[in-house]
């Protein structure tokens, strides 16, 4: 849920920016801990209804776990209305500036201000974990109950919230440091480019859980990425439990880049439909993806600064700013989203036709690149139906499968193509 991710750390710090008020802080933290807690008991609730139904046969186990994370896919996006509820309703964002500690130290702010939707989140884990445990899909304990809501953080927003948190923390650093605030901003500046354009790359590959590939598959892995010209990139199989059916890059500058591939994509595919994956995330780097959605954001916050500078004095301002920023971000990162994974898909067969060259079990056509892709994409999708469906940063099943025909037609039918699978 990246968009989810995204949303619950620019909202929640953006609050921050709200003008404070002259509240009773014990009172202000009660009632945010008390939201927090009911929602909580609501996930649980939502757990327990429905494994009962399970159990009583009122339920096919497979339609009621699937019911089930669609009822905590709402409460978790209804989560972060109640965590803004928190901090600019009941006002705990507001009174930052009235605790002695706190207001001197933006990471703790931040830390105050991310805990909400923080913990709203943690909370739909642990209920994930009390409905497997009910349906003895997996084992109970405090151990257990502990992994599980660390695994959900780890494999969902560590990736992004842990990061952002260390730049603030030396943002916090450099703020105190004896030197004039245009050298500040010029430290600060420098700070957030490096780290998001060597840092970020480099700290994901603690942050995720990852071991070495086998000798066979990194070899292979190699030899391919090196056809299509791309080198110096770490190369890991990134453990999920058996979980994930997935490829990413970290990162876009050699040689801190890193391609991850799950372990249960590793397992499962072919080596052809693999191969098309991997080129896909081989396309992102050749066409420069990543650098391109960081610099297509820039404009939605020169928006921002010039909605903030249009209001003036206005207590609200800055609000207002950042809402609006937050607004054109989201807007733009999604159409640059959709067009980048377009791209790459098509490229990876472009790529695909110069690897089988040198490579073994990739196709040599872009006509059967693309079909094979499109049974990777349909294969990957397969135990997940709302997976196929179009989100903020990926195009849906059926609109990549489309994009590729048109590319290719009238040479093969990959809609056709996508529903055909090759024995694993």
């Amino acid at each position: 849920m990246p968009m989810y991710f995204f949303l619950l750390l620019v909202l929640s710090l953006s609050c921050g920016s709200l003008p404070p008020m002259d509240l009773d802080v014990g009172r202000v933290v009660i009632a945010s801990l008390g939201m927090v807690t009911a929602w909580s008991m609501l996930c649980h609730v939502a757990a327990q209804v429905m494994s009962n139904q399970v159990l009583t046969n009122e339920c096919e186990p497979l339609a009621g776990a699937r019911a089930f994370e669609q009822q905590l896919d709402v409460l978790r996006w209804m989560g972060l209305a109640i965590s803004v509820l928190c901090l600019a309703g009941f006002g705990l964002a507001r009174v930052l500036d009235s605790i002695p500690v706190i207001a001197s130290s933006m990471l703790l702010q931040s830390l105050v201000l991310l805990a909400p939707a923080t913990l709203i989140t943690c909370a739909a884990w642990s209920a994930e974990h009390h409905y497997g445990v009910r349906m003895k899909y997996i084992d109970g304990g405090l151990l257990g109950y502990v992994n599980a809501v660390a695994r959900g953080f780890r494999q969902g927003a560590v990736w992004l919230m842990v990061p952002v948190l260390i730049l603030i923390a030396i943002a916090d650093a450099v703020s105190r440091l004896p030197i004039s605030s245009s050298a500040i901003n010029v430290v600060l500046a420098a700070v957030v480019i490096f780290g998001i354009t060597l840092g970020l790359p480099w700290m994901i590959r603690y942050l995720f859980k990852t071991r070495p590939m086998s000798p066979d598959d990194l070899a292979w892995t190699k030899d391919l990425l090196t056809a299509v010209g791309v080198t110096r990139t770490r190369i890991v199989c990134w453990d999920t439990g058996g979980r994930g059916f997935n490829a990413m890059v970290a990162g876009f500058i050699p040689p801190l880049r890193t391609l991850l591939v799950t372990d249960r994509l590793i397992d499962e595919l072919p080596r052809d439909e693999m191969a098309m994956v991997i080129l896909h995330e081989a396309a992102h780097l050749k066409r420069r993806h990543v650098p391109l959605r960081m610099i297509s954001v820039l404009p939605a916050w020169f928006f921002a600064a010039m909605i903030t500078k249009l209001c003036g004095d206005a207590s609200w301002a800055i609000t207002l700013g950042t809402l609006a920023g937050i607004v054109m971000t989201t807007l733009i990162l999604r159409s640059v989203a959709h067009r980048t994974e377009h791209d790459a898909d098509w490229h990876a067969c472009l790529f695909a036709e110069k690897a089988a060259m040198q490579v073994d079990a990739v196709p040599s056509t872009a006509a059967q690149a693309a079909a094979t892709l499109a049974r990777a994409l349909a294969r990957v999708t397969a135990d997940d139906p709302s997976a196929t469906e179009s989100t903020w940063l990926h195009p849906g099943l059926t609109q990549r499968i489309d994009f590729l025909h048109d590319k290719i037609q009238p040479t093969t039918n990959i809609a056709v193509a996508a529903t055909q699978t090759n024995p694993a």
